[in-house]
């Protein structure tokens, strides 16, 4: 998988094979009855588990989100370094964390972003459809994996390049991915609350290609504040969650 750093939106060349396969998939997308991966029972058609219950134990909102173990390990110059990559406007505020600060504690008019979101292909201002996305799950930006952005951008891209230059609609995104925890680390038993996206069932991801381990991506992370989540003329709310 590759991208373009610079421009509005990521620029990802997928292969022939992952091409066709993503094709398929949103071809045949309002079809697919899903598979719950964890008990294996059937899920009815357009059914997600944003709109299986607030009872669900597999609802992202349901974990709590901590972050205690993982301090920023980033520094001044990698903040510039970002901005210039990936052109993000001076409206919007690059803030360096203090070493007792965590993600899941915001600044005062500040949410966390890390900065594997960005290599996946996540821009800012964040587009709309990131944020629905989130708040249909009740998460921050952060507790996304670089893998899950990936997924996120990457449908994106190929619903708009196959729909005749539509957005994908929320329920969509919803029918064909999942949301699923991460696994804590040993050792690192105060942490919790990290989700990537997986295909319902046995259905392939849109986006292959992805490393399988990123090293440091939890610590890799900063604040933002400003105007990172709206558009000019954007109606999609702000996001709520931290």
């Amino acid at each position: 998988m590759s991208f373009s750093s610079t421009g509005g939106d990521a620029t990802r060349r997928v292969g022939g094979e992952a091409s066709l396969h993503a094709l398929s998939c949103l071809e045949g997308v309002m079809p697919i009855r899903g598979v719950d991966g964890n008990t294996g029972e059937a899920i009815p058609i357009g059914v997600s588990p944003g709109l299986r219950g607030a009872d669900d134990p597999y609802r992202a909102d349901v974990v709590r989100w901590t972050a205690m173990d993982v301090p920023s390990i980033m520094v001044v110059e990698d903040l510039t370094k970002l901005r210039e990559a990936y052109r993000i406007p001076e409206d919007i505020e690059l803030i360096l964390p203090g070493p007792n600060e965590r993600a899941c504690f915001p600044r005062r008019g500040c949410t966390a972003l890390h900065l594997n979101a960005f290599v996946s292909g996540m821009r800012l201002p964040l587009h709309p459809m990131f944020r629905r996305i989130l708040r249909a799950y009740d998460l921050a930006p952060t507790q996304v994996s670089p893998n899950g952005w990936s997924q996120m951008v990457g449908g994106m891209y190929l619903w708009f390049r196959h729909s005749f230059s539509m957005e994908m609609p929320l329920h969509v995104f919803q029918t064909i991915y999942q949301p699923r925890k991460l696994p804590r680390k040993k050792g690192r038993e105060e942490e919790v609350g990290w989700y990537y996206f997986c295909p319902w069932g046995s259905h392939k991801p849109l986006v292959t290609g992805c490393a399988s381990s990123i090293k440091q991506w939890k610590e890799s992370w900063f604040w933002v504040s400003g105007n990172w989540q709206r558009v000019f003329d954007d109606p999609e709310p702000d996001l709520d969650a931290p």
